[in-house]
């Protein structure tokens, strides 16, 4: 970015309520960008054999508004973090805006020389912690990685002290080093580590066990740390102050993670019918589910923190010790794209048309606007040995020139908001 451009920003800054929504445009704009990475390669691009190339875009999909808040909000320079294998086509869309990742590469996602499927550090150009090759690995590394840096600073009082972040699929839990590393981190009194479970519930074998998965929070505190559960967000919340809304809630509660999903993905009829055929009749309920249309019914049953932007910035930035923290983050498999919650969405791919039917943000190769929200935002304050203001690591790649240049937007036949494209080899249907 320019100095001109910096200078003529900086000075106007962005409210701080203007930031969340700010923040969620962000995130369409780095959702759409990693599904059409992984569209572009798997129907675009020319193939001499017409075999799948593959992605996650639904895996990416359920982390898009924890790593935009992490990215854009969150964290600091000294910060690292390890993405979940999956989430990589989000990750390099951030690095995109961020002017660390060309769009060559990006076009180029899973080919010789471009955007490498899971983050490496020796494979790829932008800015990769941790390799996260294989899944758990990137988990407990973060784990080892704090550990070291303690042993650093133990030596040396003016090394940083930056926390160690993995974004974790649910399904990575079944990976036993990562039980291993939770013991040793035990052990030696970890410290500065933030483990996000990415908890859609959903993963290639099945869907994961209620049963399961209620043992972890009492499995992390064992072992020292904190637990922060980020499950309902703020319209979710406030429907539940509502008459009627404490019997939705625990209905909530007691429905399988396998009903919640199919649910999600056959929309608000669906979910009208199951709610008024097991607690319709309850005080307030019905009364409560008229005031929705099926639409609006739908965005309010799939509401979960994991997802709500401001649920997750409140979360985050209320943390205030060193202590180890696991945040487990519901969200939903898909969000935002036509297979949300689809049993069989886990290597799933869009339609040409169903790629097309996703709203396309404003210019979504330009980083002007997002240099310009960072520039806008509160400058970095020390509050503290060490302390930078959140956000500050996005900041700062911007007041250096970006690594790569910026190709010029390329039009498409007709329409400048539609890309060409084959017949899907293997969609989902909606």
């Amino acid at each position: 970015m320019s100095t001109a451009l910096s200078e003529a920003h900086v000075s106007t800054r962005v409210a701080p309520a203007d930031r969340h929504a700010i923040l969620r445009e962000l995130e369409k704009k780095v959702l759409w960008l990693a599904s059409w990475t992984i569209h572009n390669a798997n129907h675009l691009r020319p193939s001499a054999d017409g075999l799948k190339v593959g992605g996650h875009q639904a895996s990416c999909a359920s982390l898009a508004t924890l790593m935009t808040a992490l990215y854009f909000d969150v964290l600091r320079p000294e910060d690292r973090v390890a993405v979940k294998p999956h989430a990589s086509p989000i990750f390099h869309a951030i690095q995109y805006l961020l002017g660390n990742q060309s769009r060559e590469k990006l076009e180029a996602f899973r080919a010789m020389g471009g955007a490498q499927s899971y983050p490496s550090r020796t494979k790829d150009a932008d800015d990769v912690d941790f390799s996260t090759g294989s899944v758990g690995l990137g988990v407990a590394m973060t784990s080892f990685a704090s550990l070291v840096q303690d042993y650093v600073r133990a030596r040396d009082d003016e090394s940083g002290k930056g926390r160690m972040v993995a974004l974790v699929g649910d399904a990575e839990l079944d990976e036993g080093n990562v039980f291993e590393a939770l013991l040793e981190g035990w052990k030696h009194d970890v410290r500065n580590l933030w483990w996000v479970v990415d908890y859609n519930r959903q993963s290639l074998d099945a869907v994961v066990s209620d049963r399961l998965f209620g043992r972890f929070d009492q499995l992390f505190t064992n072992m020292g740390w904190r637990v922060e559960t980020l499950k309902y967000g703020k319209q979710l919340q406030a429907a539940f102050q509502q008459p009627g809304g404490e019997q939705l809630r625990d209905w909530i509660d007691a429905c399988p993670n396998s009903l919640y999903s199919a649910l999600v993905f056959k929309g608000g009829a669906a979910w009208r019918e199951h709610l008024l055929k097991d607690i319709g009749t309850g005080a307030g309920v019905k009364g409560l589910l008229d005031d929705y249309d099926d639409g609006m019914l739908a965005t309010l049953m799939t509401n979960l923190a994991g997802q709500d932007m401001a649920s997750v910035l409140e979360a985050f930035h209320g943390v205030d010790s060193d202590e180890p923290i696991c945040f487990i983050a519901y969200t939903i498999k898909g969000f935002g794209l036509p297979f949300a919650g689809h049993k069989d969405n886990h290597a799933g791919l869009m339609s040409v048309a169903q790629m097309q039917g996703i709203t396309l943000p404003a210019w979504p190769w330009s980083r002007m606007w997002c240099a310009t929200f960072l520039l806008r935002c509160p400058s970095p304050t020390t509050s503290g040995a060490g302390t930078r203001r959140p956000g500050s690591r996005c900041r700062q790649r911007f007041l250096r020139p970006p690594a790569t240049s910026c190709p010029p937007r390329r039009a498409s036949g007709g329409s400048s908001r539609r890309w060409p494209g084959m017949v899907a080899s293997s969609p989902i249907a909606s």
